[in-house]
């Protein structure tokens, strides 16, 4: 029996006759289907074709199919941190896949003034945060910004006195809001706790921090760069032996504790990655050009598993900090600082074995540079376009 179900080749527009005038409507599955296949920036566009278009390209449905498939074309994330000025560029360029491409394109994505640093990013949404001091009091101005869309988030100023601030942005899974982190570091001269607050970043609610007062564990005085969301977990380094967990959605904090056999010391990288849906710990030696990956197995007993790789001695030729592990999981969540041009990223892949050195182009623009002094760029993997708005 043939299937009733026109394919998508074989379906027709329907004709209208009114007056002298012929007029055609597609069929909304068809119109769905021939959005999917459109990029972001076509999507934004196509908003103001009709209030259809608009109520289509903005549904749930469509902007979570969306982002499942942006999932599987992630992008590098570079900033650029000017010299002079508070401003700072964004670009994005395709991440790591198995073709034989020796340079992608970056594209320019937006500009960014008055903010300080990045605090990472989730789902395409960025965080980043300033410090504004008037003695004795320092405000932290934390933004959500979305790349893709544009969209701009200012979440309320938190005040820290002379405590250090981060701030980290996180995804419940379940109840599908974003959420952002604030942790008012411990203060050696004072004697004050870290205390932590949450903001669920959304416009169509009243923004403001609310503490946290279940949290276990010691103090600590900093988080260190790395950190990832994984089912609804945030996760972040605070030294070489504890790893703290955010639930998002119950908002509890609880430490984790590493295996002795994996405190490296200053002379090792180590980034946290999600590995197959768990916590993977990715710790490189650059003394003996080694990469251990350590993987989280059981939350509740804090449970380890450990594998070890030797990467290829062409690797240590480049700038430590430009090496990019790759493994069946995707590439390891870390950051990567690129000072000299050309400017190029080394990717290792832990199942073949074998390197490849790929050179971002796009940034390298001399006259640019040279109006705006650009100092520092950093890189950050695992950026995905997200088409949603909070």
């Amino acid at each position: 029996m043939k299937d009733s179900q026109p394919s998508l080749s074989r379906r027709r527009r329907d004709l209208y006759h009114v007056g002298n005038c012929t007029t055609t409507t597609i069929p909304l599955d068809l119109i769905i289907e021939i959005l999917s296949l459109l990029p972001a920036k076509s999507l934004l566009q196509f908003q103001s074709v009709s209030k259809l278009w608009f109520s289509t390209i903005r549904s749930k449905t469509f902007v979570d199919s969306f982002l499942t498939r942006s999932k599987n074309r992630p992008r590098l994330l570079f900033t650029f941190y000017l010299k002079n000025s508070w401003e700072k560029f964004l670009f994005s360029a395709p991440e790591y896949d198995d073709d034989k491409s020796s340079s992608v394109l970056a594209r320019y994505d937006m500009t960014i003034s008055d903010l300080d640093e990045i605090c990472g990013s989730v789902n395409g949404f960025v965080c980043f945060r300033s410090v504004v001091s008037s003695k004795p009091v320092c405000n932290n101005k934390i933004t959500v910004y979305n790349p893709t869309t544009r969209q701009i988030m200012k979440l309320p100023d938190v005040t820290s006195g002379r405590r250090y601030v981060d701030a980290l942005i996180a995804y419940d899974t379940v109840e599908d809001p974003y959420k952002v982190l604030c942790v008012k570091m411990f203060d050696r001269k004072t004697q004050q706790q870290q205390e932590h607050f949450v903001c669920t970043v959304s416009s169509s609610q009243k923004q403001e921090w609310r503490k946290i007062e279940n949290t276990t564990g010691g103090s600590y005085k900093c988080v260190l760069l790395g950190h990832i969301c994984i089912d609804g977990a945030l996760y972040y380094r605070i030294d070489q032996s504890r790893i703290v967990r955010f639930d998002v959605r119950a908002e509890k904090i609880e430490i984790i504790k590493t295996p002795k056999e994996s405190h490296v010391s200053v002379a090792y990288d180590s980034a946290l990655i999600d590995y197959n849906g768990k916590l993977g710990r990715l710790v490189g030696s650059c003394a003996n050009n080694l990469v251990t990956l350590w993987v989280l197995e059981d939350v509740e007993k804090q449970e380890w598993s450990s594998m070890t790789h030797a990467v290829p001695y062409q690797c240590g030729s480049i700038h430590r900090d430009r090496v990019l592990v790759v493994c069946e999981a995707g590439i390891h969540a870390g950051v990567t600082m690129m000072f000299r041009l050309p400017f190029r990223v080394c990717y290792y892949d832990l199942n073949k074995k074998n390197i490849r050195e790929v050179e971002i182009r796009g940034m390298e623009d001399g006259d640019l540079r040279r109006v705006h002094g650009f100092s520092v760029l950093t890189g950050y993997t695992g950026h995905i376009e997200n088409i949603s708005f909070l």
